[in-house]
């Protein structure tokens, strides 16, 4: 049985954490992993029909007060090996109202939880992603979604090893669960049928795969993408500079 793992789970309860959750109970190595949901205040009610849902997991729920600088998030971190983020923002705010997506609060409170984690020792950081890629956006872009790219930059300052996964959009309708199947150059094989569209369940069986089959260790530092029929892992090219792919199997 391979060693557990101890993982933090940031914005739980909104578009992506429940496919996360549901991706951890599908894996194989399931019963071997600690989860800790971080949770807001006036999320509770939310991650408590999460906890419900997934009763075969060994889960508890950490309530942590953003608004008190993460008071409750130092007990929290003790002793997690992988924080995921899948934060997103429900405030309301847009472009009008904010020059970039790191000032949203959910995503001030992802920076907060990645200073935390790397004071209490956390091995490695999930940053919300899930989009198109960011890694390579200017720092002093004007983008929107410049923010991501800004908080890659507080990791590396921190020495808090990330991994970024991006997805592209998902479908306006999201069809029925299927498998995440193995990969081979020889053997690829299709998701559903064509045209095929990531889902959400796609993306976190994915994340699951990396860090439960590839170990935290082996994807540290990692750019991946899952996109259309085949999994790829992106190479940062030591000559251009530039992102170059090749098939992961």
């Amino acid at each position: 049985m391979s060693p557990s793992l101890n993982i933090a789970i940031l914005g739980a309860s909104g578009t992506l954490g429940p496919f996360i959750l549901q991706a951890i109970s599908a894996h194989p190595n399931a019963s071997t992993v600690c989860l800790r949901i971080l949770a807001r205040p006036t999320s509770v009610g939310r991650v408590k029909i999460l906890v419900e849902q997934h009763a075969d997991l060994d889960l508890t729920v950490h309530v942590i007060d953003y608004t008190n600088g993460g008071a409750g998030l130092d007990s929290a971190l003790q002793g997690v090996d992988v924080v995921i983020s899948a934060v997103g923002d429900d405030s309301g705010l847009t472009k009008k109202d904010v020059k970039h997506t790191g000032l949203l609060p959910g995503f001030i409170t992802q920076d907060t939880v990645a200073k935390a984690a790397k004071a209490a020792g956390v091995k490695l950081f999930v940053p919300s992603e899930y989009g198109a890629p960011t890694h390579s956006i200017p720092l002093d872009s004007e983008s929107y979604i410049v923010g991501k790219r800004l908080h890659h930059d507080l990791l590396r300052k921190l020495g808090l090893p990330f991994l970024l996964v991006y997805s592209g959009s998902f479908p306006e309708t999201e069809p029925p669960v299927t498998p995440l199947p193995l990969q081979s150059t020889e053997a690829p094989i299709p998701l559903g049928e064509p045209p095929f569209e990531t889902t959400r369940y796609h993306l976190a069986a994915y994340i699951v795969q990396l860090l439960f089959d590839h170990g935290i260790d082996a994807v540290g530092g990692g750019i991946y993408v899952l996109r259309g029929l085949r999994r790829d892992k992106g190479l940062i090219s030591e000559e251009t500079g530039k992102t170059e792919w090749v098939l992961d199997v």
